[in-house]
């Protein structure tokens, strides 16, 4: 991997780990149109990196809100009262991504990291997101048992070609969430999932000398292509569909399914 090829990966993890157009499958197709070999660094160590990249890129737009829903939710807990917080509600929607992935990550990776999985996974979440938005349900807010659903598709997320962006909007707005709140409950529910895979694999960083700028430049490239696309995403979908981004998903399918 050279300088520029690290910046360009950067780049790609950090646009798609916003947008709804699943960050996995385009790291299977952007290595392969530009013959990026990582032979020469270690991967665990620059994913790492590129996690980092996009936790700091989301707590760049989200992290002062999230901020103020915790300290919300421990003046709620000192009531008394923490159910009755946002707080409550992203703790409950994050327990299944984190039993799932603690349990099963490695066994997806293995088994279901597959071109065609990705493209059966890419397909059918962008029908989802085009039902969501033409059969959108009665406007609501985020219940508990909403925000448990919610919660719930993030853990499929795990499965590479769904997004995670996109089933969780896409399965707010299907039940009638508004859009901008479905946006926003979303990424405010990447923070701890984000911060959670980041440290946890924390054990994995390895670096010599040689290979430290490749490894900086992939953290900055997703940290600021990161932070450029999730403030697109919000101001895009304040006035637009989800559609485009399914139309797109199902190109990119169809292009992993030509590839492989």
């Amino acid at each position: 991997m050279t300088f520029l090829e690290s910046i360009i990966l950067g780049a790609v993890q950090g646009v798609t780990e916003f947008l709804p157009v699943s960050s996995s499958a385009h790291l299977i197709i952007v290595p392969w149109l530009f013959k990026i070999q990582s032979n020469n660094i270690n991967k665990l160590t620059f994913d790492v990196m590129l996690h980092f990249g996009t936790l700091f890129a989301v707590l760049l737009i989200y992290g002062k809100a999230f901020i103020h829903i915790v300290m919300e939710g421990c003046r709620e807990a000192k009531r008394g009262s923490l159910l009755n917080s946002l707080l409550a509600k992203i703790i409950l929607a994050t327990c299944p991504a984190a039993i799932l992935g603690f349990f099963f990550k490695d066994a997806i990776e293995q088994y279901l990291r597959s071109p065609y999985v990705t493209v059966f996974t890419l397909i059918a979440v962008s029908i989802l997101m085009i039902i969501a938005e033409r059969r959108r349900g009665k406007e609501r807010e985020i219940t508990y048992p909403l925000a448990l659903l919610i919660g719930c598709a993030q853990a499929i997320a795990l499965i590479p070609g769904i997004s995670r962006s996109g089933i969780t909007i896409a399965s707010a707005i299907l039940f009638g969430v508004k859009r901008t709140k479905a946006v926003d409950f979303s990424f405010l529910l990447s923070i701890p999932i984000i911060s959670g895979v980041s440290l946890f694999e924390v054990r994995h960083l390895s670096y010599g000398m040689g290979t430290l700028g490749m490894y900086s430049a992939g953290f900055l490239s997703a940290f600021f292509s990161g932070a450029l696309s999730l403030k697109f995403l919000i101001a895009y979908l304040k006035k637009h569909s989800l559609e485009v981004f399914a139309y797109y998903r199902i190109a990119v399918a169809l292009i992993i399914l030509f590839l492989s």
